[in-house]
């Protein structure tokens, strides 16, 4: 079978199980296959598969007729132009957490904590681009933390990534603040990040075609409980405790579903402030709802 054949085989395939951008997945798909870019499909388009070749691509189809993720077919996922290698240990990075790198790089922290890391897109993208920036990662699953470090391996960075739930490990270092002495490691101001899992209960059990792909994706990178904000309620309560025991400012940024403003903003206040619009009252000295580039609101920035 030539290249010509198998994609317009493939397109197929895809077409009757109602995948979104069947040619796509099949040009993609075939690419990774015999290692050769898009352009040189069309440029060889007669040239014949091996048998090998055949039987790999065969096999992806067949994946992802079923819908499974392209990610995972071909271990990897370019986030904010870094490769990625990804598998079904971490959810796969959306473009839409490029709005939450891009906020954080803007802002030029000295130090930062990615809470829930799971690939390590997020921090180790923010250490790539700001490289005299303390970077720590936070991950509670074994098999999310080995895929973090082989990214930070990939990518020639230093990122401390830390095995625990939500902001535990990092709170349990010991740090000197503001002016540390000698061989210790002193903060005099931190951002935390965090992508963690927002989806509800209702959105698990919803079957769509939005949402057919997840089932092959880590429950536990994708939902929190009834309104998905019950892991975040929990790390307001730690980044409570991170201020009060080192007196340090500290900015979050939380992606969330656009859904979830009103209620996030709610729990911001109960922790830090009064209800709005009393904003400068109690810890809280900013907070605002950022949107990605599609105008949906899609992060929550807050300094405490």
């Amino acid at each position: 079978m030539t290249i010509k054949q198998s994609l317009i085989w493939a397109t197929k395939i895809l077409k009757k199980s109602k995948n979104f951008s069947p040619a796509l997945d099949a040009e993609i798909l075939l690419s990774f296959t015999i290692k050769r870019p898009k352009e040189f499909l069309y440029a060889h388009s007669e040239k014949k598969l091996t048998a090998g070749q055949l039987t790999k691509f065969k096999k992806q189809i067949t994946r992802r007729r079923r819908h499974e993720p392209i990610a995972y077919i071909t271990d990897q996922r370019y986030f904010y132009g870094l490769d990625f290698f990804v598998n079904k240990d971490v959810l796969i990075p959306r473009p839409e957490t490029e709005t939450l790198v891009e906020t954080a790089i803007d802002k030029n922290p000295t130090a930062v904590v990615d809470v829930g890391t799971g690939s390590g897109a997020i921090a180790i993208t923010l250490a790539h681009h700001l490289p005299n920036a303390k970077i720590f990662a936070t991950e509670i699953s074994p098999g999310a933390i080995k895929v973090a470090r082989k990214n930070a391996r990939r990518h020639k960075v230093a990122v401390t990534l830390l095995r625990g739930n939500l902001l535990t490990p990092f709170l349990n270092l010991k740090f000197k603040t503001p002016n540390p002495p000698a061989g210790e490691a002193g903060l005099k101001s931190l951002m935390i990040v965090a992508n963690l899992p927002y989806g509800w209960k209702a959105w698990k059990n919803k079957s769509s075609v939005e949402t057919r792909g997840l089932k092959f994706e880590p429950s536990i990178a994708l939902f929190a409980g009834k309104n998905g904000l019950e892991l975040y309620e929990k790390l307001l309560k730690q980044i409570k405790l991170l201020v009060t025991r080192y007196s340090l400012p500290v900015t979050s940024i939380f992606e969330i579903d656009p859904r979830q403003t009103k209620p996030i903003t709610k729990l911001i206040y109960q922790h830090f402030g009064k209800s709005p619009p009393s904003r400068l009252r109690g810890l809280l000295r900013f907070c605002d709802i950022k949107k990605d580039l599609a105008g949906r609101d899609r992060l929550v920035i807050f300094d405490i």
